[in-house]
């Protein structure tokens, strides 16, 4: 049985654990044999020393034989001379030689046998003679103290000794029950002294040899540490400086990115309010009316992506950002790009190609469309920003089980040292170009993160004032399915007389939305009603059970839409309610839902997107389907 000696510092603490068998003390595994080795070096000298005197001691004692027992003198010195003395001058010799170090424990248990028998066998043959038992016990003595035999080979030596003494006593020398007895008290009682002590005195040396182990391990350490404390040090201040230098660059990169947000938000702010003040001026041409229009929608529309790029990110940071997956026809995507950015191209005499598609039946896999979507509008936006002559082409092709679409431009390209960078937030703010390109620098950041949601990554090869290609992957799942065609997406056109004349209430605390909603409510409307918070909308509702529809915002005083909703729903279980919110974060959606809203518009809100629900919900009626432009 192993035990877990735990040695206690001075300061209480258990600082060591000390592992051995309980009954012969040993060390398991490699330890004892260690052990061994550093006893036996520690011990061969006091052995040497011990054995001489004891060697010594058993020879001239054969002169008290002549003296005290003159009649067993020729046995005892038989004993002592011709067997005792020879065999413990030979262990002796044989200790100076190599074969000791692995028998010596063994050599030492004959000798100690041998001289106790012969001590025995003497105390039997003068049994009125104390010296005798002072002989034994000297023996004793010597295999549990002196000679450096251990616990469990003295243990055995002196139960060994004392069972020779009893066989003789009792079938040699018959000797008398009471001095038989009295002996044996005399003997037992040496013995068992002489175990607890020898366990106590092995057990404390192998106590320090443990700790003294631990020791020579923590000076090793020490040593160690002292010799690679240069090394640590100039490593800690190369981390520290490091560390300062992301400090600086984070600094930096946050002043850049400010700088940029300001500019990137003044910019079409400027293009709004200016040429919306414009409009002010009178008898203004119809032509530059329209002129002007269309520059205020652009800059709108350029802010609301920059607000939207800002929230994507934060989402992705915050963990909010969840992948909807669904059947998804890859080839219908990268022909809808195609469409989408072949005007801006060419109107920048660029040109713009989709070089390759994949074969029908394996244009199909089952992802998020809507992320894919994003990737790739991303990474054409890009080429485009920074491409001035030249071309270029995008694509889709199976590379080792992946699907990898590729985006290639013949552009300014990017410097090998800042081509991990460009993925990582806001960097492009901390690229100096020699002309400025508009952007937040988050579009890459987003696809990235959308690539790895995926399953997949992103990467790219580029050179400077040659171009570049931007790849990324997309696992090419077993969701694949020949024969599916994904339903377009074409923009409708409501009219009016397809839908009856709606009873609408608009729930909004913000003045300037709820007028652009009852301006594009207008014709589908019989009456609109405004509420400013959810209190007026429920006292609305209760009185007036015509209601069709209600477009209702989620962020109010007094009562919000989410518990507005949920007290009508109460009473009007028939009414269509429609959340309409600035909020536009992951779970929105789903909390609308859940408080009893139909359906869900996120702000700023468009006209076609307001037109589509009102046809989706109302467009029955007339029994008519809305015009497409395909």
């Amino acid at each position: 049985m192993l035990l877990d000696f735990r040695e206690q510092t001075s300061s209480g603490m258990a600082a060591h654990n000390m592992i051995f068998n309980r009954l012969t003390l040993a060390f398991p595994g490699k330890d004892e044999a260690s052990f061994r080795e550093r006893y036996f070096h520690d011990s061969i000298n006091q052995f040497r020393i011990s054995f001489i005197l004891v060697t010594l001691l058993y020879a001239v004692f054969g002169y008290l034989d002549t003296l005290i027992v003159p009649e067993h003198a020729a046995l005892f010195h038989a004993i002592r001379y011709f067997f005792i003395v020879p065999l413990l001058s030979l262990v002796l010799l044989i200790s100076f030689t190599p074969v000791f170090r692995k028998t010596w424990q063994l050599l030492l248990l004959i000798s100690v046998v041998a001289g106790g028998a012969g001590i025995s066998i003497m105390t039997m043959k003068a049994p009125d003679n104390y010296a005798y038992y002072a002989g034994l016990m000297l023996v004793f003595s010597a295999g549990y103290f002196f000679i450096k035999l251990r616990f469990l080979m003295a243990t055995v030596a002196g139960w060994a000794i004392l069972l020779i003494y009893n066989l003789g006593a009792i079938y040699y020398a018959d000797t008398s029950w009471p001095v038989l007895l009295s002996n044996n008290f005399f003997f037992v009682s040496a013995n068992l002294i002489g175990m607890f002590a020898a366990y106590s005195i092995e057990f404390y040396t192998r106590r320090n040899y443990f700790l003294n182990q631990k020791l020579d391990q923590e000076k090793l350490l020490i040593e160690e540490y002292n010799r690679n404390l240069g090394l640590q040090v100039a490593e800690r201040t190369s981390e520290l400086n490091k560390a300062k230098e992301k400090a600086e660059e984070s600094d930096r990169l946050k002043s850049a990115f400010l700088a940029n947000m300001s500019h990137e938000i003044r910019t079409p702010m400027n293009g709004i309010l200016g040429f919306a003040d414009l409009l002010k001026q009178p008898d203004l041409a119809g032509e530059k009316m329209h002129e002007y229009l269309e520059i205020i929608e652009k800059s709108g529309v350029r802010m609301l992506n920059i607000i939207n790029d800002i929230v994507d990110i934060s989402k992705i940071e915050a963990g909010l950002m969840k992948v909807d997956v669904s059947v998804t026809n890859l080839n219908e995507q990268l022909e809808d790009i195609f469409r989408f950015f072949r005007p801006e191209a060419e109107a920048r005499g660029l040109r713009f190609n989709l070089v390759r598609i994949l074969p029908a039946e394996q244009a199909v896999l089952t992802t998020d469309r809507e992320k894919v979507f994003a990737i790739l509008s991303n990474l054409v936006k890009n080429a485009i920003k920074y491409t001035e002559t030249g071309f270029i082409e995008f694509g889709c092709e199976f590379r080792d089980e992946m699907l990898v679409f590729f985006v290639k431009d013949t552009g300014i390209g990017i410097p090998e040292s800042r081509q991990q960078a460009v993925f990582e937030r806001f960097i492009q703010a901390d690229i100096e170009d020699k002309r400025a390109y508009q952007g937040a620098g988050l579009g890459l950041a987003i696809s990235r993160s959308y690539a790895e949601m995926l399953g997949g990554k992103i990467w790219l090869k580029s050179k400077e004032r040659e171009g570049s290609v931007f790849y990324f992957s997309l696992p090419a799942n077993k969701g694949l399915t020949s024969g599916f065609k994904a339903p377009k997406t074409a923009p409708g056109v409501l009219k009016a007389a397809e839908v009856d004349k709606l009873s609408i209430l608009i729930v909004d605390d913000d003045e300037t939305s709820g007028m652009l909603l009852s301006v594009n409510a207008l014709p589908f409307s019989r009456e609109v009603i405004k509420a400013r918070n959810g209190a007026e909308a429920v006292d609305i509702c209760r009185n007036n059970p015509q209601l069709d529809l209600i477009l209702m915002d989620i962020l109010m005083p007094e009562m919000g839409g989410y518990e507005a909703t949920r007290q009508i729903r109460l009473f009007n279980k028939n009414v269509i309610i429609i959340a309409q919110t600035a909020y536009a974060l992951a779970g929105d959606q789903a909390k609308s839902l859940d408080a009893g809203c139909n359906d869900y518009l996120s702000k700023p809100i468009q006209k076609k997107a307001l037109l589509d629900l009102i046809h989706k919900y109302f467009g029955h009626r007339a029994g008519v389907e809305a015009q497409t432009n395909q």
